[in-house]
């Protein structure tokens, strides 16, 4: 097909039609900017109402009260007896100070052991000394449900424990709304860790002083067989040569007699010691900070949760802002897709108590 020389080409008149289409879609920056300053109040409206129920939800939270304490479990000063001469016998019985790291103390005040005891206590609060869950106003069937409720509520809100691992110290936080009870569980925890310790110690050290009693018994046997045969053989053997088959009879003997004596030396010393661990009562962690009143309460988070708030509000009155602007722009007729989307969310936005901004 021909075209004369003033007229563009068919391809050409659709390239230039698609452009003018699309400027005419196009939004720039001062289109936008135009839509904010015209509902600008939409949007100061929801950044106040966001604003304000962030504020309110705050205020309206329980004041807390935390106290922390921190402690570092102490190293042992040697193997356990136990362990060690189990060992020289053959005998692999465990153990060792495995348990002794802060990471098993981070473990133990979470067990299920621990925390009931806790939970089972009464604590003076306001003058009054009340079991827990009637504090906490926590209900249940069974005492027993009332109990891992409470348990629940230690592990889950009330108690934090973490470990530096630089330092090794645990660190134990105690958060509620009373600051006699968080110093008071804060110090329930710590003496259950002493227990538990205490405890412990003593019942491997009961188990050592068994079993060490058990080998001093044949230890002390053992010698008494070496020693009479040494005795026998000298009785019957009164003259020997330096040299004689006798001599070196007698000097096996002999060594026979001081090698049992020294496993019944080391075992009658460890039996002595095992009997004083059985006893002995002195803690096996060092507090560091013990639990103390909280002089004040926690803070509320009030600043950092307006500064959401308004963030949050500013983006939804953004949002309204627009879609006020789609509802009310002037609507073209052919364009059915439009028409059903600004019925459906008129509709939605019915209730909604923002007007367009004269």
């Amino acid at each position: 097909m021909m075209v004369g020389p003033g007229t563009d080409s068919p391809s050409e008149a659709r390239n230039a039609g698609a452009a003018a289409g699309t400027q005419e879609d196009d939004i720039s920056l001062w289109d936008v900017l135009a839509v904010l300053l015209l509902r600008r109040r939409i949007i100061v409206r929801a950044v106040l109402l966001v604003a304000f129920l962030a504020i309110l939800t705050t205020l309206a939270r329980d004041r807390t009260w935390t106290t922390t304490t921190y402690f570092r479990p102490q190293g042992s000063s040697g193997a356990s007896q136990l362990v060690s001469l189990a060992s020289q016998f053959g005998v692999n019985v465990g153990g060792g100070d495995e348990g002794e790291t802060p990471a098993f103390y981070q473990g133990l005040l979470a067990t299920r052991e621990v925390l009931s005891r806790v939970a089972s206590e009464s604590y003076r609060v306001n003058g009054q000394s009340v079991p827990l869950a009637t504090l906490l106003e926590i209900e249940g069937e069974t005492p027993e449900l009332r109990l891992q409720r409470v348990i629940e509520w230690l592990r889950e809100r009330a108690v934090s424990v973490s470990v530096g691992r630089e330092t090794g110290t645990v660190t134990v936080d105690v958060r509620t709304r009373w600051p006699e009870l968080s110093q008071a569980i804060g110090q329930s925890l710590l003496d259950e860790v002493s227990r538990f310790n205490l405890e412990t110690r003593q019942s491997q050290a009961r188990a050592e002083r068994g079993f060490i009693e058990e080998r001093l018994e044949v230890a002390e046997q053992d010698l008494r067989d070496a020693e009479a045969a040494l005795q026998e053989f000298l009785q019957n053997n009164r003259a020997f040569g330096e040299f004689s088959q006798a001599r070196l009879e007698a000097d096996r003997l002999g060594r026979d007699v001081l090698n049992r004596q020294q496993v019944y030396n080391t075992l009658l010393q460890s039996y002595e010691q095992a009997r004083i661990s059985e006893v002995r009562d002195t803690p096996v962690i060092t507090v560091l900070q013990s639990p103390y009143l909280p002089p004040k309460p926690d803070g509320r988070g009030l600043t950092l949760r307006l500064a959401l708030g308004v963030v949050l509000g500013g983006m939804l009155g953004v949002v309204l802002a627009f879609t006020l602007e789609v509802l009310q722009a002037p609507m073209e007729d052919g364009d059915p897709a439009r028409r059903n989307f600004q019925e459906a969310l008129a509709g939605l936005l019915a209730a909604f108590p923002f007007r367009r901004a004269n």
